[in-house]
């Protein structure tokens, strides 16, 4: 044993520092006491020493954190490495990353044409890739907006750690940088905030339009709508909070009277209405109107509003606007039942569509909207006429109930995916005419990349909503019901969902952790239909999770654009791999998958996590989109066929039997049949278990589709053709391998082809067939042995 003496310094600027002698050991502690020496602040005092003592001791284990992994030799040395750079750089990090995010668009020759473009940066907003730069709240009134220009953000909630010096609260960044620790599990341990402390620090919403004055002698008259919060968060750290460009997840250290605070921005507000476009239908005006308002325009100075009048639903104005006006509260019981409204979502395209659609159908049932059933009907009044008796006579028939909703989650990342949104959208337009009383909204990439069009060429559509406001439809449907088209495709940041997404499956889940993407691959228009990236917090990411293993779910995949991004956009900057095991540690988790990888920034880090952390499934999709060298310069891709090898290797060597899965292009703007050959010889380098094949596809906004050497459509079929027998068997020579195998499979569902057996998938991602009772087995994990083996599926018997 060990006696440990500490020895608290009031108001000294002295570091925290520590000696052994013996079997004694002196802790030095400086202290704010300012020679108050009550019990409470002893105790606070001591609480911070104790703390302090803790991080020196390297034994984060006491406080239930996952300890840091061992270092190696190699990663000593590029830590080292890199802090001499940044020392000999006399330019702080952060300066170095705000003058990359705003330099002025770099115009570079195209290695393929040989003309000047901008193959970097094609999309329209330039450089620019940070998200506090480029959503500017600063909107200007105009004709077609009921605002009054001000800004739409309207607060940020915030969570905080209270320290007694900067050393303390600059060790403890660090660790939460690295993910070791937990925001809200610290405060609740080491903060020296008493009113926050049992809330895991949590200091709620402060409102942005706080003005800060000098004290004139006379401020009695003036308001602060934050004044509530200045025993807690003093005015002058709030000051300098407000006056720091900041977005979800960054944290910064701010002192003022009480200490040093670490103060984390969880979530902002944004009025999103103030972000779109408005367009009032011309509408008969109704007696009796009712205007809706959101909540943040309740009882503001300025109450007016541009909004087209509509009826609720006691006259004859739409459903919808019956519901949004509060038409379902309990005491309409018979008018409840009589708007009884239904919706039907269409999801196109990838699995982050998936994602939002769920986030889309929660908002819907959060105002009373039902999905349509499959089979429902309604009895619907058809008048007959005899022309010979001169009679009508009026029957009652039962028809196939439509949905007075209309979503359609729309895909552009190929231009035939983008033709079906047209096609699709007919027969409810048709509907629109005919006068029925139907909600027609097109949300995702179109959405994003069409804009205002879209209106002009359908004109019945009711709203046009890009990705970033799918879990805020419900706001924009106010105006819809207000009779006005609504576009919403400004840049805004991504709010945390207000309610629960409508899970698909009871099994597996999709969680958000990166949204949007900063790269400028000269084929893509992902950049410009999902903006800036932005990262959501670690502790929202961990809290989903933990949620959904206590809803019984099994398994989880972690979705992002480009996630091997995560993080690089916060301050201080996060890594993925730390991400992985902070997630993966989460208790009852059986399963973690993520996608999508991008060769250029997955480090192998990425890879040793997937290995050191039980619940990781042995899965990586990576997509290479082309094995040549000059064809990956051309696209902008960052990466070279050398450095996605390099990847395959450390993935072979750490995990012998993961699955590899990838998408690729052919086809592209000046690719010759030497390039196209490299492409197949990485494909039987690497053996892939499925490759995502594509033709090119010229995008909208994109520097690639404005090049003369395209290619003729017979050109890329034909290599469409070879790719794909190519991709066929080494599909059937990988799944050949599990013939006889014994492997653990993760029921899911019932396979629709064939009711009497299950469907389910081992860590590898196969899909998996056997006989069983979906009732009885869904998300059970069970030992199935393998005796068939076909191209795309697998099938066997259930084993103890």
């Amino acid at each position: 044993q060990r006696n440990i003496f500490f020895i608290i310094l009031s108001q000294s600027q002295h570091s925290f520092s520590y000696i052994g002698l013996g079997s004694n050991l002196f802790v030095i502690v400086p202290s704010s006491l300012n020679g108050d020496a009550s019990d409470a602040n002893v105790e606070a005092a001591l609480l911070t020493a104790s703390f302090a003592l803790l991080l020196a001791c390297s034994a984060p284990t006491i406080l239930g954190f996952r300890p840091p992994p061992p270092t190696t030799p190699c990663h000593r040395r590029r830590t080292q490495h890199r802090d001499v750079a940044r020392e000999c750089g006399n330019v702080p990090r952060s300066l170095h990353r705000l003058r990359s995010s705003t330099a002025e668009n770099t115009v570079v020759t195209s290695p393929i044409t040989g003309s000047e473009t901008n193959v970097k940066y094609p999309t329209s907003r330039g450089s620019t890739v940070d998200s506090r730069l480029i959503v500017d709240y600063k909107n200007q009134k105009n004709d077609n907006s009921s605002t009054d220009g001000s800004s739409p953000l309207l607060a940020l909630r915030l969570s905080h750690i209270l320290f007694a010096s900067r050393d303390l609260a600059a060790q403890t960044l660090e660790k939460l940088t690295k993910s070791e620790w937990n925001f809200e599990e610290m405060a609740r341990a080491v903060s020296n905030c008493g009113e926050t402390r049992e809330e895991g620090g949590s200091v709620g919403w402060i409102n942005l339009g706080e003005d800060f004055w000098e004290d004139d002698g006379d401020n009695s008259q003036r308001k602060n709508p934050n004044e509530h919060l200045d025993l807690i968060l003093p005015p002058s750290a709030r000051k300098e909070i407000l006056s720091t460009p900041t977005k979800p997840g960054d944290i910064l250290m701010v002192e003022s009277r009480r200490g040093v605070h670490l103060v984390q921005v969880a979530d902002v507000m944004v009025d999103v209405r103030r972000l779109s476009y408005v367009k009032a239908r011309k509408i008969k005006k109704q007696k009796q109107p009712m205007i809706i308002r959101n909540e943040m325009e309740i009882g503001s100075e300025d109450d007016t509003s541009t909004n087209a009048q509509r009826m609720d639903g006691h006259g004859k104005g739409t459903k919808l606007a019956g519901v949004l006006g509060g038409a379902l509260l309990e005491e309409n019981g018979d008018l409840r039942k009589k708007l009884d409204l239904t919706y039907k979502i269409e999801t196109m395209g990838c699995q982050m569509n998936s994602a939002d659609s769920e986030r889309i159908e929660g908002q819907l049932m959060s105002l009373g909207i039902r999905p349509l059933l499959e089979d429902e009907t309604e009895d619907v009044e058809v008048t007959t006429s005899n022309d010979g008796l001169m009679q009508e006579t009026k029957m009652v028939k039962k028809e196939k109930r439509k949905p007075d909703v209309i979503v359609l989650n729309t895909c552009s990342i190929r231009d035939h995916a983008e033709q079906k949104v047209y096609s699709y959208l007919g027969p409810h337009a048709k509907r629109k005419r005919a006068g029925e009383d139907v909600a027609i909204v097109v949300a995702g990439c179109v959405a994003q990349q069409e804009g205002q069009s879209l209106l002009r060429r359908i004109p019945e559509i009711d709203l046009v909503m890009g990705p970033q406001y799918a879990n805020r439809i419900s706001d924009l449907l106010e105006d819809v019901a207000n009779g006005n088209q609504v576009v919403a495709t400004e840049a805004s940041h991504i709010m945390e969902d207000s309610t629960k997404p409508r899970r698909q499956s009871v099994v597996c889940a999709w969680v958000n952790v990166i949204y949007g993407c900063n790269e400028r691959c000269t084929y893509c228009i992902v950049p410009t239909t999902r903006g800036v990236e932005q990262s959501r917090p670690v502790e929202s990411i961990v809290d989903e999770v933990r949620e959904l293993v206590s809803q019984g779910y099994r398994e989880v995949t972690l979705l992002g654009q480009n996630i091997d991004a995560y993080g690089r956009d916060m301050s201080p900057k996060r890594k993925f791999s730390d991400l992985l095991r902070t997630v993966g540690d989460v208790p009852g988790l059986k399963r973690l998958r993520f996608v999508t990888s991008h060769p250029r920034y997955m480090s192998l880090g990425v890879v040793d996590a997937v290995a050191e952390t039980g619940a990781a499934c042995e899965y990586f999709h990576v997509p290479f989109q082309s094995g040549s060298d000059s064809i990956l310069k051309a696209m902008g891709r960052g990466h070279t066929r050398q450095k996605f090898l390099s990847i395959v290797d450390r993935i072979r060597q750490r995990l012998p039997d993961a699955a590899i899965t990838a998408d690729v292009i052919v086809g592209f703007p000046g690719e010759t049949e030497r390039d196209f050959l490299d492409t197949l010889d990485i494909m039987e380098k690497v053996k892939f278990d499925t490759v995502n094949t594509a033709a090119y596809s010229p995008r909208p906004n994109t520097p690639a589709a404005t090049w003369e050497n395209q290619l003729s459509e017979e050109v890329k079929q034909e290599r469409l053709r070879r790719i794909n027998e190519l991709n066929a068997r080494h599909a059937e020579e990988r799944r050949a391998r599990m013939m006889g195998r014994i492997v653990e499979v993760l029921v899911e569902e019932r396979n629709v082809k064939k009711p009497t057996q299950v469907m389910g998938r081992p860590t590898h991602g196969y899909m998996v067939y056997f006989d069983r009772d979906i009732e009885e087995l869904r998300g059970e994990l069970l030992n199935v042995e393998i005796d068939t083996c076909q191209r795309y599926y697998l099938a066997g018997k259930m084993t103890e």
